[in-house]
């Protein structure tokens, strides 16, 4: 059975937060290893996959699910002294008692990075003084036209770089094709999810399920997947 390694944010995590048999990567046909998160950055995936590399035997197959640069990096606590998946915040607080991806375990150091979404600036509630300072530049940066940072997506390139030089299967995508346009090089391997390749209609996605698919769309893309990986 095929080894596949997952890789994205709430749409890949159903697999640790309740969907049980009806999330999509339950019914893959095949090996499972899911790094995901919500939310996920271009640089916090990325860095799953460096470590994935460094520390894991090279899968059969890989599912990129890129995420968009609507992320804020939250700044760096005290005695952190390097970015990785085992001091990612989002990644070592969503471990709900599935297995780790690895060997490796959450980093038990307080000093941990994260990163948040853009919609967070809209809640200021049970912030530290430093963290409200932080939330302000971040609400001026936004007005100014700095954030979102499309300069982020330099992570998701050296991500498919990366696979390409490993020669690794792959496919990639991202939930309304968000700046696909920056990866014109790399469209021999793009999927568009939105319709699953022009398989099924637009797809609208539901705030309210464990991974924003509905019961109908998870079958949709388990069986997709699953002819894409056999």
């Amino acid at each position: 059975m095929n080894k596949v390694w997952i890789f994205g944010g709430s749409f890949c995590s159903g697999y640790y937060r309740g969907g049980g048999k009806r999330d999509w990567v339950a019914q893959l046909n095949c090996e499972p290893i899911v790094y995901a998160t919500t939310p996920q950055s271009p640089r916090s995936q990325y860095l799953m996959l460096k470590h994935a590399v460094e520390h894991s035997e090279l899968p059969d197959y890989v599912i990129y699910d890129y995420p968009p640069c609507s992320r804020i990096h939250m700044p760096t606590a005290l005695g952190i002294n390097s970015q990785n998946m085992t001091n990612f915040w989002n990644w070592c607080e969503t471990r709900t008692g599935q297995p780790p991806e690895c060997d490796v375990k959450p980093d038990t150091n307080p000093g941990r990075w994260g990163v948040r979404d853009l919609n967070w600036l809209e809640d200021n509630t049970g912030l530290s003084n430093y963290s409200k300072q932080f939330l302000l530049e971040c609400q001026r940066k936004v007005i100014s036209g700095e954030l979102p940072d499309k300069t982020q997506h330099q992570y998701t390139i050296k991500a498919l770089c990366m696979l390409q030089d490993l020669a690794i299967p792959h496919v990639w995508f991202s939930v309304n094709n968000d700046c696909v346009e920056l990866f014109a090089e790399f469209m021999d391997t793009y999927i568009d999810i939105m319709t699953v390749n022009g398989t099924v209609p637009t797809q609208n996605y539901n705030s309210k399920t464990f991974n924003h698919l509905s019961i109908q769309q998870n079958l949709m893309w388990s069986k997709f997947f699953n002819e894409l990986i056999i």
